[in-house]
C-alpha cells in the first residue's frame, strides 16, 4: 500500500462534501463516500487510502456497556464496513438452540409443530465455543448436543381457596422455560462448568389445565442466524451517523425559547448571556433524530445547519443474552477478519493461475 502523497487541505466547502451528508428539508445531499483517488485531484488533494492515516483516525469509542446491551462509537470507517460487522452480528455469530425435539406426550392446546417452533426461539445461556457444529451422517454425541428434558402435568390444587385467582387453583398452569431440565451427556459436566439453561426462566412456552401434560426431550444444536433466526444472538444491531448541528446566527430570547420547545428530542438548550438576553444553543446533539423540525419553519431555517458525519456511527447492540454484547462484538470482528484472510487468498489463488496460464513467471 503506497504512502499517501502530501497535498494541501480541502477548501471548506469541498472537506465538508467529502466528510459530510447535508441534511435540508428536501432530503439529503452528499450521500456518496469519495473513494476514488482522483476525485479532488485537480484541487491538489490527494485522496488516496493511507493505512497509516486509517491506524490515527480510527477509534471505538464505548458510551454504555451492560450485560444485554452495548452502545458504542465507531469512528473512522466507511459504511461497508460498519454495515458488514451489522450483518456478521445478526447472521454469523454462531451460537447454540433447540433443533430437535422428540416429543413423548403433548395433550396441551399447542401442536407439536407450534410448541416445538416456540422452544427453538428460547435462547440457551451456554457458551458455543465449547459446543462443535453437528457433523452431517454422524450421530449426536455429546459434543455437539446438548439435551433438555420437560416433563410436567397440570392438576387441581386442593388447597386453593373457592375465590381464588384462576392460576392458583391449578398446580402448573404455566410451562414456562424455567421447567427445561438439562441432562448433561457423556463429559459436560465437567467441560461445561457454567450449568446450561435458558437466558430467562420466565419465558411461557404453554398454558395447561388440569389433565393436559408435555413431556419431551430436546437436543440444541450449534447454528448461525443466517441458516434459522433461533441462532441469531441479538436482539437487534443497528447503527446511525452522528448528527452534526451548527447555529451560524445568534438565535435569542423568545426565538430561543420557540426553538427549544419544537424539538422533540430536547437537542437545544438556553444559556443566560446577562442582562436578561438568552441564546439557543446545540446542548445534546447525538440526541437528534434528523426530524428536521428545526429547519421547517423559514424562521430558523437559514440559521440553523444539519449534517451527519460520514465515518463516524453510534453502534448499538442488544444481546438476545446469550452472550454479552462487547464479546459479540470481538466475535464479529473475528469473523470479519477471517473473511478478509479468506478473500486475500482466493485473490492470490487466482492471480496465481492466471500468471500461470498466461506463461508469466510469479517473483
Amino acid at each position: 500500500m503506497g504512502k499517501k502523497k502530501e497535498s494541501k487541505p480541502l477548501p471548506p466547502k469541498f472537506e465538508n462534501k467529502r466528510t459530510r451528508i447535508t441534511v435540508t428539508n428536501d432530503g439529503l445531499e452528499n450521500t456518496t463516500t469519495h473513494i476514488s483517488t482522483r476525485t479532488f485531484e485537480s484541487l491538489g488533494f490527494d485522496n488516496s487510502f493511507d493505512i497509516e492515516e486509517f491506524k490515527r483516525n480510527f477509534k471505538i469509542n464505548i458510551i454504555s456497556l451492560d450485560n444485554e446491551e452495548m452502545v458504542f462509537d465507531l469512528i473512522g470507517v466507511d459504511v461497508p464496513i460498519a454495515n458488514a460487522l451489522r450483518r456478521i452480528l445478526i447472521a454469523e455469530v454462531p451460537t447454540v438452540a433447540i433443533e430437535t425435539v422428540y416429543m413423548v406426550d403433548n395433550t396441551s392446546v399447542i401442536n407439536d409443530e407450534v410448541l416445538s417452533h416456540r422452544l427453538g426461539l428460547i435462547p440457551i445461556n451456554v457458551d458455543p465455543n465449547l459446543i462443535e457444529f453437528p457433523r452431517e451422517g454422524e450421530e449426536p454425541n455429546d459434543k455437539d448436543t446438548v439435551v433438555f428434558k420437560l416433563d410436567i402435568t397440570c392438576s387441581k390444587n386442593p388447597a386453593a381457596r373457592p375465590d381464588a385467582p384462576e392460576d392458583e387453583k391449578y398446580i402448573n398452569p404455566k410451562v414456562t422455560s424455567g421447567h427445561l431440565e438439562w441432562i448433561p451427556q457423556g463429559t459436560q459436566l465437567d467441560d461445561i462448568q457454567i450449568p446450561v439453561a435458558p437466558v430467562h426462566n420466565d419465558i411461557l412456552i404453554a398454558k395447561l389445565r388440569p389433565g393436559q401434560s408435555i413431556h419431551l426431550e430436546a437436543h440444541c444444536k450449534k447454528g448461525i442466524g443466517k441458516t434459522h433466526a433461533k441462532w441469531s444472538p441479538v436482539s437487534t444491531a443497528s447503527y446511525r451517523l452522528l448528527p452534526e448541528l451548527i447555529i451560524n446566527k445568534d438565535i435569542v430570547n423568545e426565538d430561543a425559547e420557540k426553538l427549544v420547545k419544537i424539538c422533540p428530542t430536547n437537542v437545544f438548550d438556553i444559556e443566560d448571556l446577562g442582562n436578561g438576553s438568552k441564546r439557543a444553543y446545540v446542548a445534546r446533539p447525538r440526541d437528534c433524530t434528523v426530524c428536521r423540525e428545526c429547519i421547517r419553519f423559514p424562521d430558523f431555517q437559514p440559521f440553523i445547519e444539519i449534517y451527519k458525519v460520514k465515518d463516524h456511527f453510534i453502534f448499538s447492540i442488544e444481546s438476545s443474552g446469550v452472550l454479552p454484547p462487547h464479546t459479540l462484538f470481538m466475535e464479529a470482528v473475528k469473523i470479519l477478519i477471517d473473511k478478509c484472510v479468506s478473500f486475500t487468498q482466493q485473490l492470490e489463488r487466482t492471480s496465481g493461475n492466471q500468471a500461470g496460464a498466461s506463461g508469466i513467471t510469479k517473483i
